[in-house]
């Protein structure tokens, strides 16, 4: 492994530990807010407990994946940017997303980018759109359906290299 490829390696770990802190941060502060919540407002209007809890957690999930999708981006423009400064520099970092490893973190981003995508089109439907809880509850089980079919269907695709 170059020294180039080892930087990238490093920054992405630096980006997962990242990213897991900050899901860690925000898991740990709905669990303790939990009780103070339940006593203010807008929580009254997300419906039943059960189904306070799904929002609660779909919210978690929400800004853990965008976290995430924001954190690979920034990593992504500056590899990206590599090719301004030197082909070979671009070619030797992009060895690396060929590996088994890259592939199975290239397929975790594609179920985050999808599901922060879906859920963010069930977010505006619910601004826009005055529907039930129940109807709330169930736009999210299909994108949390089509998160995980279309994921892994595409998972496949990207792991097939590596499988073979």
């Amino acid at each position: 492994m170059s020294a180039l490829q080892t930087a990238f390696a490093a920054a992405l770990s630096v980006i997962l530990v990242l990213v897991t802190a900050f899901t860690t941060f925000t898991v740990r502060s709905v669990i303790v807010a939990r009780d103070s919540a339940a006593r203010t407002g807008w929580v009254s209007r997300i419906g039943r407990a059960s189904d306070r809890d799904t929002q609660r957690w779909a919210f978690v999930a929400h800004r853990t994946t965008g976290m995430a999708v924001f954190a690979f981006l920034l990593l992504h423009i500056v590899d990206v940017g590599l090719y301004a400064i030197s082909p070979a520099w671009f070619d030797d970092v992009h060895a690396l997303y060929s590996t088994s490893a890259l592939r199975v973190f290239e397929c975790l981003l594609l179920y985050a980018i999808l599901f922060h995508a879906l859920n963010g089109v069930r977010l505006i439907v619910l601004d826009l759109v005055d529907i039930g809880s129940r109807t709330a509850q169930r736009i999210l089980t299909v994108c949390v359906i089509l998160t995980l079919l279309l994921g892994t269907a595409a998972s496949i695709v990207i792991l097939r290299p590596v499988a073979i």
